[in-house]
């Protein structure tokens, strides 16, 4: 379950008000993305440790799941950052946190921060807290990764990705499934015209998981539901894929006993250049599909399973414990390219979820782009809120906002 949060609840954002918007030179970067792993290799920005900047002293604002599994090991593998602080409330997180790993400071708030030399702060706590905790984080004058769901509506992302502007903040959304290793695959066979044009994309996750207490049992006002849980994911990658959505259709349903929101989904994407996105996820689906599968007059390419990195940091593993291991799929959950010469296996690419963070801290000082647009989380906002619309009013909808960033 995700950490409560420091400092209360989901309510509204209050800005400070009275304190100065020198915020000590931190800049807003837009629109590169090095999700070539050739391109954003760790090195760039890991270089700085030895011969160039410190490392930037980073924050983890929650302890739950997420942030113990999936931010805190990266955290700790990324030379280009020193892992300084937790930011929770809960004595036993700020116990857990500080066992596993031995001198980071646990504070019961973000406002301790600046005092301990940190410059930036990831907010994984459960999801209707996200916007308000980045509020404040840009208040301070920290850098700010907000974990998925970016923010529970597109006009609170919005909201968010302006006070950056206005602040002249860092800000970016922790998209890590963009460098999921077949997610990289799809971009490699695109880029070398494998599949020739593409006419649809279909993407699956399938869980198979019992309703159990916390954020993921609540409503949707609550960030609760699978549209907001994996449909950022989801929809984040398809618009990475093919660009700005046009029209939105999506059937939302509850098939388990007790679940609070919806938690098996269903969304028709047209994307402007033609390209028909369907993206599926649920909760109560044993017999699981591809994960991929992507057709083109050139060819088409099915991959099954999950990327490896998942598992590999919920089983205690890191980018510096495993090294060269690290997101490399084996051969047997290599995906398949079929065209008019037959099928073949097609070696997957390496995931690549520790660029990330590296990718971060060039950013904080100067010498590089986001690793995601915060204008990008904008427009899977509006998707997802056109598929909240079309599955009320059973219509399809139209997305005319923010166009996604790259």
């Amino acid at each position: 379950m995700a950490d409560p949060g420091p400092g209360g609840g989901a309510g509204g954002y209050r800005p400070v008000r009275g304190r100065s918007r020198v915020f000590r030179g931190v800049r807003h970067h837009r629109g590169v993305h090095p999700t070539d792993p050739a391109s954003s290799s760790p090195s760039t920005a890991d270089r700085g440790t030895a011969e160039g900047p410190e490392p930037v002293a980073w924050a983890l604002c929650g302890y739950g799941s997420g942030g113990r599994v999936f931010h805190a090991p990266l955290l700790a593998s990324a030379p280009a950052i020193r892992f300084a602080a937790v930011v929770t409330s809960d004595a036993g997180r700020q116990q857990q946190a500080r066992a596993d790993h031995p001198g980071v400071a646990t504070v019961p708030s973000l406002e301790e921060l600046p005092a301990l030399g940190v410059r930036g702060v990831t907010v994984t706590t459960p999801p209707a807290t996200h916007t308000d905790l980045a509020h404040r984080a840009l208040d301070l004058g920290l850098a700010v990764v907000v974990d998925k769901p970016f923010a529970l509506t597109a006009a609170a992302a919005a909201e968010l990705v302006e006070h950056a502007r206005r602040v002249g903040g860092v800000l970016t959304v922790y998209q890590n499934r963009r460098w999921d290793s077949d997610l990289l695959t799809v971009r490699r066979l695109l880029a070398d015209g494998a599949l020739g044009t593409v006419h649809r994309f279909t993407s699956r996750i399938d869980r198979f998981r019992p309703v159990k207490p916390g954020w993921g049992s609540a409503g949707p006002e609550q960030g609760g539901g699978t549209l907001l849980d994996l449909g950022p994911h989801l929809v984040d990658q398809a618009l990475h894929l093919f660009g700005p959505a046009r029209s939105v259709y999506a059937e939302l349903g509850t098939v388990r006993a007790g679940a609070a929101a919806e938690d098996d989904i269903v969304l028709h994407v047209l994307h402007r250049d033609g390209v028909r996105s369907v993206l599926v996820a649920g909760m109560a689906s044993a017999a699981a599909g591809p994960r991929f599968q992507v057709n083109g007059d050139a060819g088409g390419y099915l991959v099954h399973g999950f990327d490896v990195q998942e598992q590999q940091l919920k089983d205690g593993g890191s980018p510096a414990s495993l090294g060269a291991e690290w997101g490399v799929e084996p051969p047997s959950a290599w995906g398949t390219l079929t065209t008019a010469d037959g099928s073949r296996p097609v070696p997957s690419e390496r995931g690549r979820w520790d660029v990330f963070y590296p990718a971060v801290a060039a950013a904080v000082s100067g010498r590089g782009a986001v690793p995601v647009d915060p204008r990008d989380a904008v427009a899977t906002a509006e998707v997802l809120d056109a598929a909240r619309e079309s599955a009320r009013t059973g219509r399809l909808v139209p997305v005319t906002g923010t166009d996604a960033a790259g």
